[in-house]
């Protein structure tokens, strides 16, 4: 949460903020184009392929190909893992902007004989800290790294009971409550940090080797 000077530049000028907005995008879109990425791909199976015969015939496997594999996959991995903040941010961005519509009485026609959309109350949620420290606690339960529905799963269980009524609004966009999707941002954070790997596997949250 932003300090109540930072806010008040923006409410000074909404212009900065649209700028800030662009600027993130921008960074993060940065990581996930990739023209090559087919090639890479492409050029990942061949390696992993060859490994795996040099494997079975028991011959020593060149650490130069190993290392372009690693090298391979952090890429493909990086490139992922922007594409799937740029679409998780596309979605609150849209919810964002629904609202700000609503605000200014510019909600289409065809929206008004539906039911309208509950907003974002002011209660009270799970602090970050919280989220952040149970994400570690699921993955090193997990030995490490899980799927993420595992993860929400034993954070659930391990919330059960404690979760705060603004933890149980639902989220339209991202089709979850709120605190799974503040979980999910700040498993984006985590891996920013250090404390998860960045470039996992879609949909696999990981500690990075000092936090196991």
């Amino acid at each position: 949460m932003s300090h109540g000077g930072e806010v008040e530049r923006y409410v000074k000028d909404p212009s900065l903020l649209v700028e800030l907005c662009r600027e993130v995008i921008e960074r993060l879109d940065a990581g996930s184009e990739n023209g090559e990425t087919p090639a890479m791909e492409a050029q990942l199976r061949e390696i992993a392929r060859a490994i795996d015969k040099l494997d079975k015939q028991g011959v020593p496997v060149p650490d130069v190909l190993r290392a372009e594999k690693a090298r391979l996959a952090a890429a493909l991995g990086v490139s992922a893992e922007s594409a799937q903040t740029l679409n998780h941010l596309a979605d609150e961005l849209e919810e964002l902007l629904k609202d700000l519509n609503d605000r200014i009485g510019r909600t289409p026609e065809a929206a008004l004989a539906k039911k309208p959309r509950a907003k974002r109350s002011k209660s009270p949620k799970t602090d970050k800290t919280i989220l952040r420290q149970l994400i570690v606690d699921a993955l090193r339960h997990l030995g490490g790294s899980a799927p993420k529905n595992d993860v929400l799963k034993y954070m659930e269980e391990k919330l059960h009971g404690k979760l705060l009524p603004g933890d149980l609004e639902w989220r339209e966009a991202t089709n979850d409550h709120a605190w799974q999707n503040n979980a999910c941002w700040e498993r984006y954070v985590m891996t920013r940090d250090g404390t998860l790997k960045a470039g996992s596997p879609r949909g696999i949250w990981e500690l990075s080797e000092d936090h196991r």
